[in-house]
This record gives structure tokens, sequence and C-alpha cells, in this order.
């Protein structure tokens, strides 16, 4: 692990605001919203298959963050979850803890089931020869109704306030069950400023599930 946040931390730059947008360990300040809309398209063996998602939070107070996650593969897999984050600790310091808990459901081929999902996230600002920074890890345990074994997430980002027009993203997910392979993806990409508070966010995806396949991201950000 010490060696995967390294090669994080000296080889990747990702996207960045005051605030990270998806900020696993940071809270949004009282009476402000975050909203995220992305979709992904893939191409799995010679198909084309896209992936949308909904993320949106709302700082309900300074120790309180609410929010909505929904996902979609049309035909697939799916999720809604609402959740609620709060701080561990102080957060003031440099270094910020975070507890999430979201319950919903989940759907596979239309079947429809409970879920609950736990998040303890850790981040922390740093500085380097590019600017400002921030990194985030989130690890997480899913349990999705009827399925008796728990889900496992681990994923990471890392950021630069380099306050440039063009600043690239790079982010990495992974999921694992009990008795079957790891499934990890790496997005790296680009966004930029656009008008009244929106960022634009256009990436490459590289995911292992099963099999590997290649996919774009287009994303969607607005703060209010």
């Amino acid at each position: 692990m010490r060696g995967f946040l390294k090669i994080l931390m000296l080889g990747a730059f990702c996207v960045v605001t005051a605030q990270p947008a998806c900020a696993g360990a940071w809270l949004r300040e009282p009476d402000t919203t975050f909203l995220s809309i992305t979709a992904t398209i893939r191409n799995l063996n010679g198909f084309w298959q896209s992936e949308n998602s909904l993320y949106a939070e709302f700082g309900a107070s300074r120790r309180m963050t609410l929010g909505l996650d929904i996902n979609d593969i049309p035909g697939t897999a799916g999720h809604a979850l609402v959740f609620a984050r709060v701080p561990i600790g102080p957060q003031g310091k440099r270094t910020k803890l975070a507890l999430e808990l979201g319950i919903g459901g989940h759907q596979w081929q239309g079947q429809w089931g409970e879920m609950i999902k736990t998040t303890f996230s850790v981040g922390r600002d740093f500085a380097s020869r590019w600017g400002d920074g921030w990194l985030d890890i989130d690890t997480g345990v899913e349990l999705r109704r009827p399925h008796p074994d728990p889900i496992f997430k681990l994923d990471a980002t890392v950021g630069l306030s380099s306050g440039r027009r063009l600043r690239p993203i790079l982010r990495f997910e992974s999921t694992h069950v009990s008795d079957n392979p790891l499934i990890w993806s790496i997005i790296p990409g680009l966004m930029f400023d656009g008008r009244n508070e929106t960022t634009w966010v256009v990436g490459v995806e590289r995911k292992t599930a099963h099999q590997t396949s290649l996919g774009v991201k287009f994303g969607l950000w607005r703060h209010f």
C-alpha cells in the first residue's frame, strides 16, 4: 500500500478545485450543493455499452453532508443510494477523516434488492513543486441482499490545484468479492471549467472485470 500511494502521488495528476469534487473525506459547506452527471461508453466484444451516473452532495451543516448516488447500466445492473457523511475528529487539520453510511437498493437484470454501504475516507492536503494538492483514499464495504458475501472497495484520487484551464485527472477504483478475481479500473482524463460554476470532464477508462475493456467517459460538474 505504501508503495502504491507513492506511485499515485509522484506519477499521477488529478483534478482539482479548492475542494475536491467527489469529496470522500471533505464535507460540503453548509447550504451548498454539488452535482455530477457522468456517462461512460465502452466496447465489450464488439458491442457498445453505456453506463450512466448521477451524484449529488448537499451541505446540511458543518458536520454533516447528505447525498444521492445513482448508477445505471441499462439492462444489466445499477444502484440508488442516499447517504450521510460525518467527520471524524477536527476538520481544521491537514489530514481529514470521515465516515459515510448509505442505504438504498441495487438491481441485477431487473431484479431489485436492498443495499447498505459504509465508507471510511482519509484525505490530506499537501504542497508539491507543481502546486498545492490533495490525496483522498476511500475504503468501503457493501452488502447487497440477497447475496451473502460483502463487497469490498478501495478507491484513490490525488489532485493538484494548478489553476490551468486544462487540468489532468486520474482515479483508481477496485472491487473485490470473496472467491472472485479483483476488478479494477484506472481513469485518466482532462477537465476544463465552463460558465456558471460548471466543469467539463473527458476521460478514458481501462477496466478489468472478467475481461479487459476500454471506455470513454464524459462528465459535467456543477456547484450551487
